[in-house]
């Protein structure tokens, strides 16, 4: 597959992207993709630029990041979370063309220039840029030991690594992803939407984490779920005490540990 996104050139009704009660279809998401990519077009921005995307909890999000990846525009992921010290050095460093944000009334303080983010669905074709060696994310580090560092994230990188996942997970367009990780990371973004969206299937993404709000989705019959250590200690815990948690973690076809090592205790519960 050389492009990232190829499904979406024939996109149809399936779901595509979940967040609580707004959803796109696959199609709905290709023209979403489309008209994202003609408006950063008229404010100056083409393939190979960088765009600062605060990564708030909304579909507007997804959608912009996911359009950048589709069209070749570098993403710089912002925590919304970040402090002025470490966002003045990371938008100093990385330089962006422009700032996004789905949110402006909470960042127009800190970004006044930023740009809001709408879903404006346009018809015409989905942009075919190749999975190279050009970057594709600029993933900045949280800064304990220094100055957050900048780690560049190429399209070929990305490509390779969800193939190897989607081979060994037999990860397919029948799946539907459960995450509520956030989207400045590699797991949430790279693995969770962008993974789910090469393979053709859909992310349900949960905003906020909760062992009820993740069991609920997967009796809903979303078949994979992704998160960290400390969230499956959360989630054994609930499920010892709450019979519909542990209904809902036993539905699911494939339950994913990441970013750090899973405790053999909670492995084990």
């Amino acid at each position: 597959m050389n492009e990232l996104f190829p499904g979406l050139r024939a996109a149809d009704d399936r779901p595509a992207l979940i967040v609580e009660d707004r959803a796109l279809s696959q199609r709905a998401l290709a023209a979403a993709i489309v008209g994202h990519l003609a408006r950063l077009e008229a404010l100056g921005v083409g393939p190979g630029d960088r765009v600062g995307v605060w990564t708030h909890a909304s579909l507007e999000t997804m959608v912009a990041l996911a359009a950048h990846a589709a069209g070749g525009v570098v993403s710089v992921p912002l925590n919304p979370k970040l402090g002025p010290r470490e966002l003045g050095h990371i938008l100093s460093d990385a330089a962006p063309r422009r700032v996004l944000a789905s949110d402006l009334a909470a960042v127009v303080d800190r970004t006044p220039d930023a740009v809001a983010i709408a879903l404006r669905p346009a018809e015409g074709a989905m942009p075919s840029a190749p999975c190279d060696g050009a970057p594709l994310l600029v993933l900045y580090t949280s800064g304990t030991t220094g100055a957050p560092k900048g780690a560049v994230l190429t399209r070929e990188n990305a490509a390779t690594c969800l193939d190897g996942l989607i081979e060994a997970w037999g990860w397919s367009a029948l799946d539907t992803v459960v995450h509520a990780l956030p989207l400045f990371h590699v797991h949430g973004l790279v693995l969770g939407l962008f993974g789910a969206l090469r393979v053709g299937g859909a992310l349900d993404w949960l905003p906020r984490f909760s062992p009820e709000a993740v069991s609920a989705a997967l009796r809903r019959g979303q078949t994979m779920f992704f998160a960290v250590p400390t969230m499956y200690h959360r989630l054994a815990e609930a499920a010892e005490a709450d019979p519909e948690v542990a209904a809902g973690l036993r539905a699911a076809r494939l339950l994913i540990s990441g970013s750090a090592g899973l405790p053999v205790r909670e492995h084990r519960r």
